[in-house]
């Protein structure tokens, strides 16, 4: 059987990118040991001269509900006297072995001793929840006073740790309010790219859901923006994505009232049938490859338009027509972008209030 693997980046089961150099194919010969119970490759010396020979021998552990097991047993034979010494680590042990012989040879590329916080950069952006954003606030996060200070007064590793993730974390949130006050200013309309920003930051939508499905279709035809899982219940709530540029209320000058738009009503017609649809099929599961994705009177929530410049009369009459919808709310991208800087601005307090907590007096 023949493999390709990306030279520098290795696929681990938990998902992480373990950076490795192969600088040639490698044969592999696996077969059944004599026993019939594992099979195992020929084994790797790792050191042999006068006094000692030392060999890594890998098997594999067959099981019948999940794939084979890697073991590796480590042979040490003393040449003087012919006597062997063996010691057997499990999967679980070479991954952690593996993991921090990546770490220490990081550390040995060092001149000098100190301390060092080992950080993997390169599988930031490959995260569900990350993306380039998180990479760019990296050098943010090293600038951060606060992160710094951390770093000077702080030993405990793990503190440490969190320190940067915090830092991190805020910085991409940053950026990513940041693209996207530019999107709108800058008066890009196209509804594919603010769907493509709320799908890689799906924490605008609040802490009230939990994470963003990859799923979207719900129905024959039917396919959602975005539909996400409540925290407090797990049940799908949906998400419509219109044109920035759209009308959402006008002013009947007769009978001197706002009313929604053609856009706007048009949208939520739309999430009237996406409801229906979702209620539907979503009380038992949408399908066997999806039966965890339920729903149970879902809502919709419709962003579009612009809200920048509206006088008080606007902003209350957009409130007023919502209050009295059921299941479904209109909100404007500026609402959205208030929505995001708020969160942003909870988060940044949260994270200062615990490092004055945390900070070791001088």
């Amino acid at each position: 059987m023949l493999y390709f693997r990306e030279p520098h980046a290795q696929q681990d089961v938990d998902g992480e990118n373990m950076p490795m150099d192969w600088d040639e194919p490698t044969y592999f010969d696996r077969r059944p040991a004599s026993s019939g119970q594992v099979s195992f490759c020929d084994a790797l010396t790792l050191r042999d001269n006068r006094a000692v020979c030392i060999k890594a021998l890998p098997y594999f552990i067959p099981h019948n509900s999940t794939r084979s097991e890697l073991a590796l047993k480590i042979i040490r034979e003393d040449k003087r006297s012919g006597e062997p010494c063996e010691i057997s680590l499990k999967e679980d042990e070479l991954r952690a072995l593996k993991k921090h012989i990546a770490q220490c040879l990081s550390v040995a590329e060092q001149d000098e001793d100190g301390q060092f916080l080992v950080l993997r950069t390169d599988a930031l952006p490959a995260q569900v929840d990350m993306s380039d954003d998180a990479a760019r606030a990296l050098g943010g996060a090293l600038d951060n006073r606060a992160f710094a200070r951390r770093v000077t007064q702080h030993v405990d590793p793990e503190s440490l740790a969190r320190a940067f993730s915090a830092s991190v974390r805020i910085g991409e949130l940053r950026s990513a309010v940041t693209e996207l006050r530019q999107n709108l200013n800058e008066g890009k309309t196209r509804e594919d790219v603010y769907q493509n920003w709320c799908e890689c930051h799906s924490w605008v939508f609040g802490n009230a859901y939990v994470a963003r499905d990859d799923q979207r279709a719900i129905g024959l035809g039917d396919q959602v923006d975005v539909m996400m899982k409540s925290a407090a219940n797990g049940l799908r709530d949906i998400f419509e994505l219109k044109r920035p540029d759209a009308k959402v209320l006008i002013f009947d000058k007769t009978h001197k009232n706002w009313y929604w738009s053609s856009d706007t009503a048009s949208a939520i017609g739309q999430c009237h049938r996406y409801l229906d649809t979702l209620h539907r099929v979503g009380m038992q599961g949408f399908d066997p490859n999806h039966p965890e994705y339920v729903a149970y009177h879902p809502r919709a929530v419709v962003v579009i338009g612009r809200s920048q410049g509206w006088n008080d009369a606007q902003l209350r009459a957009l409130h007023g027509l919502n209050s009295r919808m059921h299941g479904i709310s209109v909100m404007t991208y500026d609402q959205l972008l208030a929505q995001c800087e708020a969160l942003l601005s909870q988060i940044t307090r949260t994270a200062d209030e615990q490092d004055a907590s945390e900070d070791i007096p001088a």
